[in-house]
């Protein structure tokens, strides 16, 4: 190689370092580019995880509100099935409330009425929007229950006790008890009036049949021991308490006898036997049967009955001991000379039968009573006969699905009627 001279060395030095200096900066443009585009590469990386992370986290909130809104979702089902159920039990139960025969009043802890049934509303005679809000007071207007009331919800302790509405009509049982978490009271109404009368009847029963029994035992006693001591020996004294004797044994039986068929009739054990019944044949053969005591009793058996009347269906026997029964009191307690009227007509679908005198009448706070038993033992009575034949007349009627009743002023006679039904179905 040959050496260089000076003269040429120069510019080759500079065309050297002129192309170096180029190469150094196309490598460092390259150099730089690659950097640039080595950032971008991580940025555009970083930005990805970024969005990649992003989008995660936001479908991992989506999918917890989706969780949370459906367990909210079924939470309310869940409520409002609960609650459906519940308005279904509640109307379920304020139904059978409705329907019992008890009333039932039910009171917040300062006696405001938040619920009456239906029972009580009926006996109250007043409605439901209107007593629904008021005071206890203000709606029964009865002191004796609002203080059983106020007694219960100031001591939490149940209160019972009788009370008599529309004196000497009703009679109520109240049962007052707490009721709720929020200290009102719920009271039951029970009417007791029925069951106050049966025992009333009861009662009476016992004390009327006491007295009947008493009074014949008490005369065939004091005639036996009469006999005993020595009355045996007079004939003529013998023959009168012998004669008194058989008729107090005669009324027993027939007190025994009457008692029987009242309670079987009252048991429904008797069964009738029904045929048509000719209203004439009935009366005649009525009268003709007691026609001798009229006569001795100097009264006058004055009969009306038209011709052609139907002939119901009834028991004809048991038709004729109800017409002698009321023929027989008639005479009983009509003054001697009188008049007892028997009387027979058409009249709505029915045949009435009535049988009047001018006797001494019965009270008119009686009329309501004369067909319980041993209503005899009333200061309108004697002291003759059982007492029970109006009771069994009652029951007879009532067989045939007919009605009787009575009217009647005090000291100038009484009319006794029944009714026979032309078609019973009806």
């Amino acid at each position: 190689m040959l050496p260089l001279s000076n003269g040429l060395l120069i510019p080759v030095l500079m065309i050297l370092v002129v192309t170096a200096a180029g190469v150094l900066v196309f490598l460092a443009i390259q150099l730089r580019r690659r950097a640039q585009s080595s950032r971008k590469f991580v940025e555009l990386l970083a930005a990805r995880i970024e969005d990649e992370q992003r989008n995660h986290e936001s479908e991992r909130h989506t999918g917890e509100q989706g969780d949370l809104e459906e367990a909210v979702e079924r939470a309310a089902v869940f409520l409002l099935e609960r609650a459906t159920k519940a308005q279904r039990e509640n109307e379920a139960v304020l139904s059978i409330l409705s329907q019992i025969n008890d009333g039932i009043i039910v009171t917040d802890h300062e006696g405001i009425i938040r619920f009456v049934n239906r029972t009580q509303l009926d006996r109250l005679r007043l409605r439901e929007d209107w007593v629904v809000g008021r005071s206890l007071i203000e709606v029964t207007r009865d002191h004796e229950v609002y203080e059983l009331v106020r007694t219960c919800l100031s001591t939490g302790l149940e209160q019972k006790a009788f009370v008599e509405s529309e004196p000497g009509r009703r009679f109520v049982y109240v049962s007052t008890r707490p009721y709720g978490a929020t200290g009102g009271c719920a009271i039951v109404f029970q009417d007791r009036t029925e069951l106050r009368r049966l025992e009333k009847v009861r009662r009476d029963f016992v004390a009327n049949i006491s007295h009947e029994l008493r009074t014949p035992l008490t005369t065939l006693k004091l005639l036996s021991e009469t006999l005993v001591s020595g009355g045996v020996d007079d004939a003529d004294l013998r023959a009168d308490y012998s004669s008194r004797i058989e008729i107090e044994v005669d009324r027993l039986a027939q007190m025994v006898t009457e008692l029987g068929e009242l309670s079987l009739i009252e048991s429904g054990q008797v069964r009738l036997e029904l045929a048509p019944v000719s209203i004439g044949a009935l009366i005649s053969d009525a009268v003709d049967r007691l026609q001798t005591q009229a006569a001795r009793a100097e009264l006058t058996l004055d009969v009306v009955v038209p011709d052609g009347l139907p002939e119901p269906q009834g028991d004809l026997r048991r038709l004729e001991q109800v017409l002698v029964n009321l023929l027989h009191n008639a005479i009983k307690f009509s003054p001697a000379g009188g008049t007892i009227h028997v009387r027979a007509e058409e009249t709505n679908g029915v045949i009435a039968l009535s049988v009047e005198d001018n006797g001494v009448g019965i009270p008119e706070d009686d009329l309501d009573r004369i067909f319980e038993r041993f209503y005899k033992a009333d200061k309108s009575r004697s002291s003759t006969g059982t007492g029970m034949g109006l009771a069994i007349a009652r029951h007879v009627i009532d067989l045939h699905c007919g009605r009787i009743w009575a009217e009647s002023t005090e000291g100038r006679g009484s009319r006794f009627t029944f009714t026979l039904p032309l078609d019973p179905g009806r």
